[in-house]
């Protein structure tokens, strides 16, 4: 899927944007889980007392945006990866997709089974995200290998709506020093570490796709419309990096060991599973049973505090 100009640019720049990646179907069946679990969240905060209705008379890029302006529980809820059912893992697992990871990543490709779940509230900071670089949160050891971040809006980002914006070629440089945000919730660039007149704002239409290095500098600002800016954001790498997914290991790929520095996973606390394989089909996972038990189930495991100090 990806010509020679899209590689030279994503190389180059640190960043891509890749417009028709997904069908509707694919996209309206993640709606549906998502709109069923805010179906049951606002019963209950109904039924408590919390939320006056339900608010299901609006659709999927304004309801949350309504049920907020009377309690943020909802959207605090659906931040993150709490969902695993079918059609998670069916867009996680897409082919289109799977294509532009192994065209970066290579044929082995490992994926994250946490994804992010971003609905960006309108006028309400919630959502936002400050300037940092992804390899901040992962393991040392994984800097200067590619960690693919793929950034899959619901609906059409736009600049009124908070879509990216990243820092072009930075990701050519180190890892910047990060610091956590005041209340511990986030890892933020300082600012003098930026040079913020070189950013570039990225839209992206609904069924396309942001693709992006773990060390290319990004950010969301506020969403100024009346619709849930909802994205998801996913993570993609060679099976030759540190990995704890429960697979066999090939000639020239790297295990734990301690001695050595070498971490269990580029970011221990989630589970990782097979997506794409040439040389090992049989252990690649294939079915939504498969990826809700592998979520249920996985222990986390700690990793290096690399900016504890800077707390």
């Amino acid at each position: 899927m990806l010509g020679k100009q899209q590689l030279e640019q994503f190389h180059s720049e640190g960043y891509l944007m890749v417009p028709q990646v997904f069908g509707d179907a694919d996209l309206k069946a993640v709606e549906g889980e998502i709109t069923a679990e805010i179906d049951r969240l606002a019963r209950e905060l109904v039924q408590a007392g919390e939320l006056s209705h339900t608010y299901e008379e609006f659709g999927f890029e304004t309801r949350l945006a309504h049920i907020s302006r009377e309690t943020d529980k909802v959207a605090r809820a659906m931040w993150g990866g709490c969902l695993s059912g079918p059609a998670f893992f069916g867009l996680i697992t897409h082919p289109k997709l799977l294509d532009l990871a192994e065209a970066l990543c290579g044929p082995e490709v490992i994926a994250s089974s946490v994804y992010r779940l971003r609905p960006k509230i309108p006028n309400y900071n919630f959502g936002a995200v400050p300037w940092h670089q992804d390899s901040g949160y992962f393991e040392p050891y994984c800097d200067k290998a590619l960690v693919l971040t793929v950034w899959i809006p619901l609906v059409d980002a736009t600049p009124e709506r908070g879509c990216m914006w990243v820092l072009p070629r930075a990701h050519k440089g180190p890892v910047l020093r990060h610091t956590y945000n005041s209340k511990g919730e986030y890892l933020v660039i300082p600012d003098e570490e930026l040079s913020l007149e070189q950013q570039v704002c990225v839209p992206v239409p609904r069924g396309g796709a942001l693709l992006m290095t773990n060390r290319t500098p990004h950010v969301s600002y506020e969403n100024t419309t009346d619709v849930v800016r909802w994205s998801m954001d996913l993570r993609y790498q060679s099976a030759a990096l540190p990995t704890n997914a429960p697979i066999s290991r090939l000639e020239g790929e790297v295990v734990a060991d301690d001695v050595a520095g070498v971490p269990v996973a580029c970011y221990p606390p989630e589970a990782d599973f097979l997506v794409r394989s040439q040389a090992r089909p049989g252990e690649v996972m294939r079915t939504a049973e498969e990826f809700h038990a592998l979520r249920v189930n996985h222990q986390h495991q700690g990793m290096t505090r690399r900016w504890e100090t800077a707390m």
